[in-house]
């Protein structure tokens, strides 16, 4: 019999103690790319993610879903630190960033192979962990989605259907999400298992409201960039997809993946930000009951597993 749970980095728990959520963040990561310019990309220092991570305990939060995905300097032991250190439940990820940092065996490796390596990483766990994923992650590139980008999502996409873990997608600056929606349809996925993620850099309402016809989620995670006008921009479309009727399918994330975002690394607005300036600023325009479905019944929704998982 299949039971409903989330699996976190420190094992399954009942999906509504997942509280308040940030559903695309990271904590621990280092793009696996030499160029200086990823330096800023790298967040690598598990006390300073700790702190990060404590501030937005509290502040009010209770779960970060750390999409870090292979080959971009995944550590799930170092999750699993800052979890116990800073009491907070974090949902790790497995699957791929788009081509550009992918790793070279994705192009020696076949479908099977690369299908069964998730696959123990969902069932046994990761990089020899017990350790497991609760999201599957795919990417695709900016302007473009490329023919390995298509066979992986067609890889994921099985793998979704075979365990029951959502799916939560990047889209490079935004560009190419209907693509993306629409090869999820092809291959058979319920949109309402899918997040497609950056959808707000465009800032354009229609892009998401197409999404969400299409019964896809769609995720605004790219708050905290414009802090000098209050992130009204962001704001006005959470109230806009509001408005049309979509809160069901809206998620609220800052994918602050970069030490100029964080405090702990010396950046600016940090984790917290989302329970404080932020939520300040929302309710100017919608309810507090609208804030926190967004960020606690939506994220509790999607994450829960409800496909039996191997042992």
């Amino acid at each position: 019999m299949n039971t409903a749970y989330a699996q976190t980095v420190l094992g399954k728990i009942p999906s509504e103690k997942l509280g308040v959520a940030l559903s695309h963040e990271h904590l621990i990561v280092k793009p696996n790319n030499s160029d200086s310019y990823y330096e800023q990309y790298t967040l690598d220092d598990a006390g300073k993610s700790t702190e990060e991570t404590i501030s937005f305990k509290q502040s009010g939060g209770n779960t970060i879903v750390e999409m870090t995905p292979i080959n971009y300097g995944r550590n799930p032991l170092l999750l699993k630190k800052i979890s116990e250190n800073a009491g907070i439940h974090i949902i790790c990820t497995t699957g791929f960033h788009e081509e550009k940092f992918l790793p070279n065996w994705i192009f020696s490796m076949d479908d099977d192979s690369i299908k069964q390596k998730l696959l123990n990483e969902i069932n046994i766990g990761i990089d020899g962990t017990t350790i497991k994923p609760g999201v599957l992650k795919i990417g695709t590139s900016l302007n473009k989605v490329t023919e390995t980008e298509k066979r992986l999502i067609r890889i994921v996409s099985d793998v979704h259907k075979e365990t029951g873990l959502p799916i939560s997608t990047h889209c490079s600056k935004g560009t190419k999400a209907i693509e993306q929606a629409r090869f999820f349809l092809e291959n058979g996925v319920d949109p309402s298992r899918v997040i497609i993620g950056h959808v707000d850099i465009p800032n354009d309402i229609e892009l998401l409201i197409e999404l969400c016809r299409l019964g896809f989620n769609v995720q605004i995670d790219h708050v905290g960039r414009d802090l000098a006008n209050n992130d009204a921009t962001k704001v006005k479309l959470i109230v806009d997809v509001i408005n049309a009727g979509y809160i069901n399918q809206v998620f609220l994330s800052g994918d602050m993946g970069k030490k100029g975002y964080l405090p702990a690394y010396g950046g600016t607005p940090g984790l917290s930000y989302f329970l404080k300036d932020l939520k300040g600023e929302l309710m100017k325009k919608i309810s507090e009951e609208d804030y926190y479905h967004i960020l606690k019944i939506n994220p509790r929704r999607f994450f829960t597993i409800t496909t039996r998982v191997n042992e």
